[in-house]
C-alpha cells in the first residue's frame, strides 16, 4: 500500500508562500480545458508544484534525480534559477532554468520549466554534459521524481489511458479488483498517460518530444484516497556519454482537462504542433492473408483484383496487398520474390495492376531476420545482441521451416543502409504500400545495439522505421505495426496498435473485442497525427450477418484503413454489400463516449457534415451474447438540451420519428445499431441514405431546398450499377406530391427514393405541398395518408 501524499503536498504548498522564486497565474483560453494554473517554487531544493484551479486537480514535491553509472543522484540547484520570455512550438512561455548537480557528479545538468500563459500547461526539460575525463553511462533521468497528483475526487471511478510497450495502448482503473482483492495501477506508461473519471476532471503527464531516449510516465495509485504519484522519466539504459558529449531530453507536459476525451485529444493537438504529421488520407484494399494465408501467387492476386475492379474501385477501393508468403522460403531477412508463385515477379504484378486501375502493396518485417537467411549467414555482426554480445535470439517463426529468429541493428550504418535499399528496391518493382509488421521486436530493453552511445529499446527502432521511410519514398504508404506515437508523427501514414482480428466467427469473437477496446483507446490520434488502424478485416462466412455489419462499422467509424481480407471471388452479394457501403472511408474518428466509463468502450459518437448540412451518428455496439440496453442523451454527447432530431438506424431501417434530450435502443447479441440524428425542421428535409454508413458525408455532392416549389433535391456521388435509397421527412404540416424516383411512403413522414445508379452521379428530387385546412380540401382531390405504403414517382 502506498503511503497517502495528502499531507506532504499541504506543507509544500503552505511553507514556499514565503520563498517563492516564481508564482505564475495561467488562464486558459480554451473553454473546455484548465481554467487557471499556479505554479510555485522552493528554490533551494528544485522542488515544485503547480495547480489547476478549475479543475481542482493538483501536482506536487517535483524533483529531480539521475542515474549514472548505476549510482543515482538526487539533484539540487548550484545557483539561484533564471527566469526569461521564450517562444517554442507549442507557444509562448515563462521558462525558468536552473543549474543543478551533486556531490560527485561528473555532469553538469541543466533543467528548464515553462508555463504556457494561455494554455495552463506547464513544460519541464533536461540537459546533460560529460563533464569527466572518461565516458560515463547513463541510466534513468527523473525529470520529475515521484510527485503527488491530487485528482480532487476518490479516485475509484477513473481510468488511465497508458501504453503497456510501445504502440500498445490500454485503459486500466486505477483500482481494480482481481479474486476478491484489490489491485491498485502501479505501470509504466510508454511516453504518456492521461487519468480520467467518466464525467470529471482529467490529468495529462507526456512527452511532446523524445528522439533521444525512451520516453516512460510511470503512475501507482494510492487506494482510497485521491491521490497518485506520477513519475517522469528520460530512459537512457546505459547509453555511452563521452568526454564534453551533451544530450538533451525531451519536453515533458503537464495539463489538466475539465473533460477526459478532450485531454486524450489536445495532447494530440500538442504532438502535432511540435512534430507536422503526414496526414495522408486513409486507404481501402484487399489484403491476402485471410483470403489464403501462404499460398498466395499471381493468378490468385488477380482473380481478386478482377472483383476489386468491377465491384469496389469507383468507392475507393484501388490497393491489392501482398502478406506472409510473397518471399522466397517464407522467412525474413532477404526479401526476394517468390517467382514460383510470381513467375514475371512484381513488376509483372504491379503491371497488371496498373491496367485495372489498382495498386501494389506489400507486407514485410524489415527488422526480422531468419537464421536460414542469407542476410544473417553474411551478416550476423548486423543482429542487436545480448548482455554477453552474441547475437540475440527472440523467438522461433511461426511458419515452417520455423528458424530461429534476430532483430536486425539499424544503429549500424550498413544495416541502416540494407532496409534502405530493400525499400527502394520493392519501391521500383512497382509496390507503393508497406505492411510493415513485427517491428516493435527491435525495441526490446534487453537487445543491446553494437554502439553503446546508443539508447536500448529506442534507437534501434527509431533507426529502422527511419530507414524504412528513406527507402519506402515519401510518395509510399507505411503503415508501422505497434509503433509508439512520439517516432510514428511525421513519419507513418498509419499505425496499427491492435492485435489481429482473426477470421470472420465466433471463435475469434474473444479477440475481435481485444481489438475494439485497443482501438478505441487510440481514437485520438486518428486525423491529427497519422491514421490509427486496426489490422485487416474478414466479413466472410462463418460470421453471421450481425457479426460482420459490427466489424465493418468499427472499422469504418474509427477512421481507420479498411483492408479486407477474403477471398472476394466467393463472398457473397450480402458481404459485397457491406463493403460498398463503408467506402469511402471516414475521413474522422468516432469518439467512444464510455472510454473513461466501462470496461468495453461501446457507445459510439460522431459529428458529420456535408455542405451546410450537420448531423450526428450514434452507434451502441453490443460484444455481449444477450441483448442489450442502450440510453444516451444529447449532453453525453456535448450536444444542447431542448433540440429535437430525427433518428434513423442505418442496418435496419428502424425510423424512430422524434427524439428529445435522449436516443434509447435494445441491440441484439453481438451486434451494432448505427443511428443518423437530424436536428429537425419545419420544412420537407434530406433524413439520409443506405448506400453509406455516413449517411450523406461521403455521397452527398448536393442539396437543394426551394421554398417556393416546396421542392427538395440534391445530388448523390457513387458507383455506377450500385441501386440504394435517399431518405427525406416531411413534418405533419407536409404531404408528398411528387418526386423524381419511385418512392416508399414508410409512415411518420419518412420516405424513400429508390436511385439506381446509371451513372456516377444520380440527381433527385422531391415536391411536397403545406396541407390545406380541413375546409379549404377540395372534394374531388386525393389526401395522402402518410401511413400508406406506396411506390409511385407522384400523385
Amino acid at each position: 500500500m502506498m503511503h497517502s501524499c495528502r499531507s506532504s503536498m499541504r506543507v509544500v504548498v503552505m511553507a514556499t508562500l514565503t520563498c517563492v522564486v516564481c508564482m505564475v497565474h495561467v488562464h486558459a483560453q480554451d473553454p473546455g480545458a484548465t481554467g487557471e494554473v499556479k505554479v510555485q517554487m522552493k528554490p533551494d531544493d528544485w522542488l515544485w508544484s503547480a495547480s489547476w484551479e478549475k479543475t481542482g486537480i493538483g501536482f506536487a514535491d517535483a524533483g529531480a534525480q539521475i542515474t549514472v553509472d548505476d549510482t543515482a543522484y538526487g539533484l539540487r540547484p548550484l545557483a539561484p534559477p533564471a527566469e526569461s520570455a521564450v517562444e517554442d512550438a507549442l507557444g509562448n512561455a515563462t521558462e525558468t532554468s536552473c543549474s543543478l548537480g551533486a556531490e560527485n557528479l561528473p555532469l553538469s545538468v541543466t533543467l528548464r520549466l515553462r508555463r504556457y500563459d494561455d494554455q495552463a500547461i506547464v513544460a519541464i526539460q533536461g540537459e546533460v554534459v560529460n563533464t569527466a575525463a572518461s565516458p560515463v553511462s547513463l541510466g534513468d533521468f527523473e525529470l520529475i521524481t515521484p510527485s503527488c497528483v491530487n485528482l480532487g475526487r476518490p479516485g475509484g471511478e477513473a481510468r488511465v489511458y497508458i501504453e503497456h510497450s510501445p504502440g500498445h495502448p490500454a485503459m486500466e482503473p486505477l483500482l481494480a479488483t482481481k479474486d476478491n482483492a484489490e489491485v491498485v495501477l502501479d505501470a509504466d506508461s510508454s511516453g504518456m498517460l492521461t487519468v480520467g473519471f467518466p464525467t470529471g476532471p482529467a490529468f495529462t503527464a507526456g512527452f511532446v518530444t523524445s528522439q533521444n531516449h525512451r520516453p516512460v510516465v510511470h503512475i501507482r495509485y494510492a487506494a482510497d484516497t485521491a491521490e497518485a504519484l506520477v513519475t517522469g522519466v528520460a530512459r537512457f539504459n546505459g547509453r555511452r556519454l563521452a568526454p564534453g558529449e551533451r544530450v538533451e531530453t525531451g519536453w515533458l507536459v503537464l495539463r489538466t482537462d475539465a473533460n477526459s476525451l478532450h485531454a486524450l485529444e489536445t495532447y494530440g493537438d500538442l504532438l502535432a504542433r511540435v512534430t507536422p504529421p503526414r496526414l495522408t488520407p486513409a486507404t481501402i484494399g484487399w489484403c491476402s492473408w485471410y483470403a489464403i494465408r501462404l499460398p498466395i501467387s499471381h493468378a490468385f492476386t488477380m482473380a481478386n483484383a478482377q472483383v476489386v475492379a468491377e465491384r469496389f474501385r469507383d468507392l475507393g477501393m484501388d490497393l491489392m496487398l501482398l502478406d506472409h508468403g510473397w518471399q522466397t522460403g517464407d522467412i525474413c531477412g532477404d526479401w526476394d520474390v517468390d517467382t514460383a508463385d510470381y513467375p514475371g515477379g512484381l513488376e509483372a504484378l504491379a503491371a497488371d495492376l496498373r491496367t485495372l486501375g489498382l495498386k501494389l502493396g506489400i507486407w514485410i518485417a524489415p527488422t526480422e531476420v531468419s537464421e536460414t537467411s542469407q542476410l544473417y549467414q553474411e551478416h550476423p555482426d548486423w543482429m542487436l545482441r545480448d548482455a554477453s554480445g552474441k547475437p540475440a535470439v527472440t523467438w522461433t517463426w511461426y511458419w515452417a521451416p520455423n528458424p530461429k529468429q534476430f532483430q536486425i541493428d539499424a544503429t549500424q550504418q550498413g544495416a541502416y543502409d540494407y532496409i534502405v535499399n530493400t525499400f527502394s528496391r520493392l519501391t521500383k518493382a512497382g509496390a507503393s504500400y508497406y505492411k510493415i509488421d513485427f517491428i516493435a521486436g527491435c525495441s526490446g530493453e534487453n537487445l543491446y545495439p553494437a554502439d553503446p552511445a546508443n539508447v536500448r529499446g529506442w534507437d534501434p527502432l527509431r533507426r529502422a522505421m527511419e530507414a524504412v521511410r528513406e527507402g519506402a519514398g515519401d510518395a509510399a504508404y507505411i503503415r508501422y505495426c505497434q509503433t509508439p506515437p512520439l517516432l510514428s508523427t511525421g513519419l507513418a501514414d498509419g499505425v496499427y496498435a491492435t492485435t489481429d482480428t482473426l477470421d470472420a466467427g465466433t471463435s475469434t469473437w474473444p479477440t475481435l473485442k481485444e481489438v475494439f477496446a485497443m482501438s478505441s483507446a487510440e481514437y485520438w490520434i486518428q486525423g491529427r497525427l497519422y491514421n490509427h488502424e486496426a489490422c485487416d478485416l474478414s466479413i466472410r462466412a462463418p460470421g453471421g450477418t450481425e457479426e460482420c455489419r459490427l466489424r465493418a462499422t468499427m472499422f469504418a467509424l474509427s477512421g481507420s484503413s479498411i483492408m479486407y481480407s477474403d477471398d472476394m471471388t466467393i463472398l457473397p452479394e450480402e458481404r459485397i454489400r457491406i463493403m460498398q457501403q463503408t467506402m469511402p472511408g471516414f475521413t474522422k474518428a468516432a469518439r467512444p463516449l464510455n472510454l473513461f466509463a466501462s470496461d468495453m468502450p461501446d457507445v459510439w459518437h460522431l459529428h458529420c457534415a456535408s455542405g451546410n448540412l450537420e448531423w450526428e451518428l450514434l452507434a451502441f455496439f453490443n460484444f455481449t451474447d444477450e441483448e442489450r440496453s442502450f440510453s444516451v442523451t444529447w449532453g453525453e454527447m456535448g450536444l444542447p438540451s431542448g433540440i429535437s432530431y430525427i433518428a434513423r438506424e442505418f442496418w435496419t431501417d428502424d425510423f424512430r420519428g422524434i427524439s428529445q434530450d435522449a436516443l434509447a435502443c435494445v441491440v441484439p447479441g453481438k451486434a451494432v445499431r448505427l443511428f443518423a440524428l437530424w436536428p429537425l425542421l419545419d420544412r420537407p428535409q434530406f433524413a439520409g441514405t443506405n448506400l453509406h454508413l455516413s449517411q450523406g458525408q461521403a455521397e452527398l455532392t448536393d442539396l437543394n431546398w426551394d421554398e417556393a416549389q416546396g421542392t427538395l433535391s440534391g445530388t448523390i456521388h457513387r458507383a455506377a450499377g450500385l441501386r440504394g435509397h435517399v431518405y427525406t421527412y416531411l413534418p405533419p404540416a407536409w404531404e408528398f406530391a411528387r418526386a423524381s424516383a419511385p418512392v416508399q411512403h414508410l409512415g411518420r413522414g419518412l420516405h424513400a427514393l429508390e436511385l439506381v445508379f446509371d451513372n456516377a452521379d444520380e440527381d433527385w428530387e422531391i415536391i411536397a405541398r403545406r396541407k390545406c385546412l380541413p375546409e379549404q380540401h377540395n372534394a374531388t382531390e386525393p389526401h395522402l395518408n402518410q401511413n400508406t405504403a406506396t411506390d409511385e414517382h407522384g400523385l
